[in-house]
């Protein structure tokens, strides 16, 4: 990810690494490391901007996938309002496990930042499912992947996971983009009673745009590159879309 940003333009990245906080077998650690994660991560933000050359949190972008995408939702409960917002998380398939609790202050939505994309890809599995960001992407339908399958079913689930990891890769520098278009149901997707217009359709990934609200559907293909480009009936390009990686003033 950080290579693909690297093509496109100057960007300053931050790399969390929590792994060897998070060890399998132990889903008991996502109940702390997570908050552990968070703290550290919001004094950081907080550094960021009382420095003298420093980047408020309107402007910052986090990106989060799996566990990370609580943790990026978390580090706003440590910002006061006086301090700022987050600009933008994007949450990469928030995991089922850690969302399960009961205390919703916790989980990653629409309140963390001024806008919360979502992409779901493997859904009620690994995954969360329901949708609570500004924007949620379902790919494929949201649950399984093409090019998943596998030998055992746990491989399988993995690969559905952390497919939207090389999805949201290609869509930084991708030119055909990944058009979404909205759908309320999966149901009503999967019939294909959804019929968007072309002024409907928005871009998954890096290049969403910030009006974007609600649920989308897309299809990719299952090798790379997996954009398929404009559904529509007039030809579009993500190059002459409009992009909103972090918020506007």
């Amino acid at each position: 990810m950080r290579k693909a940003y690297f093509i496109r333009g100057n960007y300053n990245i931050i790399i969390v690494d929590y792994g060897s906080a998070v060890t399998e077998p132990c889903l008991s650690q996502i109940e702390w490391a997570p908050r552990f994660g968070s703290l550290c991560v919001s004094q950081l933000v907080k550094y960021i901007a009382h420095h003298p050359r420093g980047v408020p949190p309107d402007n910052l972008h986090l990106i989060g996938y799996s566990v990370g995408a609580h943790i990026a939702g978390l580090v706003a409960n440590y910002l006061t309002p006086d301090e700022g917002k987050l600009g933008r998380i994007t949450g990469l398939d928030p995991t089922i496990f850690f969302y399960a609790g009961t205390n919703n202050s916790r989980d990653l939505d629409s309140s963390d930042a001024h806008f919360v994309d979502i992409i779901h890809t493997g859904a009620g599995i690994l995954g969360q499912w329901s949708a609570s960001g500004h924007a949620d992407f379902y790919v494929n339908g949201g649950t399984s992947q093409p090019g998943c399958a596998s030998s055992t079913i746990f491989q399988t689930l993995a690969c559905d996971h952390t497919k939207v990891t090389p999805y949201f890769i290609e869509s930084i520098n991708s030119e055909k983009g990944f058009w979404a278009g909205p759908c309320t149901t999966l149901v009503s997707y999967l019939l294909g009673w959804c019929e968007p217009k072309d002024s409907e359709y928005v871009l998954m990934g890096e290049h969403v745009s910030q009006r974007a609200r609600g649920v989308y559907y897309v299809t990719t293909n299952a090798k790379p590159p997996y954009a398929r480009g404009f559904p529509g009936k007039n030809r579009r390009t993500a190059k002459n879309s409009e992009y909103s990686g972090v918020r506007r003033k």
